[in-house]
């Protein structure tokens, strides 16, 4: 009888599940990743986001739970079973982004494929999210193949920074730059991360959720060469905070 799925890491940073879903489970979703029309993700309007190197990360299409993105819950897909068992294991990382219903409402999903030498750069989530999450599908994982999601333990970087906290430079007349992304300069980002420089590293072990706090750094690590044509196969996506009533109503 197969392990039911079970929290096994909790910090004030993340939760860790794992055996999250069944074999039947994961054979279907493990098809659906060979039968997806993925694209890169420079062709998503999402240059930036990556550094230049891994702009050839490939994404999926997004669905969404409460909202339509680009397909919404219901599906068909096997996609399906992936977000209504996290919708079902909603207790098991209440602590991590609260309760469905008063905390978050609406989630995303969308399948992301990293292949050797590819990786995410520093980010954090967006205000408007409780947080993130990310489902390993990959049938097999080494070691020593990278991957792995790394968290700094630092959620008090200044929200002027933004989601990559990295600011653009100051110029004559231009004194208070915005935030930007660090795809070509992250100087921001290092020394910012760099002043504690410590943190946590989560190995993507196949049928494995993390759920991310919102606000807290993270980056994935480029996979090795040593993975070879093993590709890391994720999904993921973030859970968003409810609009407040003002905002739906018009008012103030």
């Amino acid at each position: 009888m197969p392990e039911p799925a079970r929290a096994v890491v909790q910090t004030e940073f993340f939760t860790i599940v794992d055996d999250f879903l069944g074999s039947d489970e994961r054979d279907r979703i493990w098809n659906y990743f060979q039968l997806q029309p993925f694209r890169r993700v420079d062709s998503l309007d999402l240059m930036g986001h990556w550094a230049l190197e891994d702009s050839g990360v490939l994404r999926g299409p997004t669905a969404g739970w409460g909202r339509m993105f680009d397909s919404q819950y219901p599906t068909e897909t096997p996609l399906d079973q992936v977000m209504k068992s996290l919708v079902d294991a909603g207790d098991l990382f209440a602590a991590t982004v609260g309760r469905q219903g008063t905390d978050w409402d609406v989630f995303s999903a969308m399948a992301t494929v990293y292949v050797a030498g590819q990786g995410l750069v520093w980010h954090r989530d967006a205000m408007d999210n409780a947080g993130s999450w990310v489902y390993y599908a990959h049938r097999e994982w080494n070691i020593e193949w990278g991957g792995e999601l790394l968290l700094a333990h630092d959620r008090d970087i200044p929200p002027e920074y933004g989601v990559y906290m990295h600011r653009l430079r100051p110029m004559v007349g231009f004194p208070d730059p915005p935030a930007w992304k660090s795809h070509l300069d992250n100087r921001d980002t290092s020394e910012l991360l760099m002043a504690r420089g410590i943190g946590s590293f989560v190995a993507a072990k196949p049928n494995r959720l993390v759920v991310i706090k919102g606000g807290t750094p993270h980056a994935i690590a480029k996979v090795r060469t040593s993975a070879g044509r093993h590709v890391r196969a994720s999904i993921g996506g973030f859970f968003k905070r409810p609009v407040p009533q003002s905002q739906l109503s018009g008012t103030v």
